[in-house]
């Protein structure tokens, strides 16, 4: 048979793991290959980039939109399985089949389109509509609209792995950010590491003037929560004992609109606030915690080339 999409893997990857275990991705690839009654021939086709074949492709798809949903958890690195919600889900699924559209059901699915309805449709929702663009839409847009699909799965999964992580860890990922923003590094000298008790929540200091006459203060903490406004309060009583007024807070969660509100309503302060989305997506841009898989070449004819003297 064909390889199946995505969403028909859904529920196959799901109920294989009813049983409780902790699975591999090399046994649920067996067991999914069984499943679906793959050949050789099969398993040896690939995405048209030929980086990947065509069938652990659809299957790391099927697994993120399972993930995102709630059903599926990750207790190691490439191991799965499933959450007491996931359950919940194969009882649900009278059919035997998950989609996009049934995953919509579920709360963390919808948290995660959530934030990123401002900017437009989901990623979720694009992946639905893409048959349709394709009709009506040039290449260009639709590598580009893919690409983002792609970046936003990203972000989601870098997000995740930095939850998962140490607070000193994530203080650490900050630095190699601001490094590879311009700020810091060997030989730079523009950005201080501080972190020591006493310092009133200041993580560190970027210098934007090598005499260090202008400072900017960095607070950098792995809340679990959404930020509310103390802790914006907070941080600027601690900045403006140093003399300073302005600085950064990061998070891999949200800020309250309580503490966006604080941050805006002091004038005589710049405060700039990175939740988790923006410090995801300024990290992939900036190749922090990801690495480039694959490029592609867009081209067009030279016309300069077919002019005649």
């Amino acid at each position: 048979m064909p390889v199946p999409d995505f969403q028909s893997i859904m529920y196959p990857f799901l109920s294989l793991l009813q049983d409780n275990k902790v699975y591999s991705l090399d046994r649920v690839m067996q067991l999914l290959t069984q499943h679906f009654n793959l050949t050789k021939d099969d398993l040896a086709l690939k995405v048209p980039s030929g980086q990947q074949t065509l069938f652990r492709n659809r299957v790391g798809w099927s697994r993120s939109y399972l993930q995102k949903a709630g059903l599926i958890s990750y207790p190691a690195r490439a191991h799965y399985q499933i959450t007491p919600l996931g359950k919940e889900a194969l009882k649900m699924a009278t059919a035997h089949y998950i989609n996009i559209s049934f995953l919509k059901k579920f709360d963390p699915f919808k948290e995660w389109e959530a934030s990123y309805k401002s900017n437009g449709a989901s990623p979720a929702d694009r992946t639905e509509v893409s048959t349709v663009d394709e009709d009506s839409e040039t290449p260009e847009v639709i590598i580009g609209k893919s690409i983002n699909q792609i970046n936003s799965n990203l972000e989601y999964e870098l997000l995740n792995i930095l939850r998962n992580k140490t607070a000193d860890y994530f203080e650490l990922f900050v630095v190699k950010l601001l490094d590879q923003l311009g700020y810091g590094g060997e030989g730079k000298g523009n950005f201080e590491v501080v972190g020591r008790s006493g310092d009133g929540g200041i993580d560190g200091i970027l210098y934007q003037d090598q005499l260090g006459f202008e400072k900017i203060y960095v607070q950098a903490k792995r809340w679990e929560a959404k930020v509310g406004s103390p802790e914006i309060r907070n941080f600027i009583g601690a900045i403006a004992n140093k003399g300073s007024n302005k600085g950064v807070i990061l998070t891999v969660g949200d800020f309250t609109a309580d503490a966006i509100n604080t941050a805006k309503e002091n004038p005589n302060y710049k405060i700039v606030l990175i939740d988790g989305k923006r410090l995801a997506e300024l990290a992939v841009q900036n190749n922090i915690g990801v690495q480039i898989k694959d490029k592609i070449e867009i081209k067009e004819i030279d016309l300069d080339f077919f002019e005649e003297d």
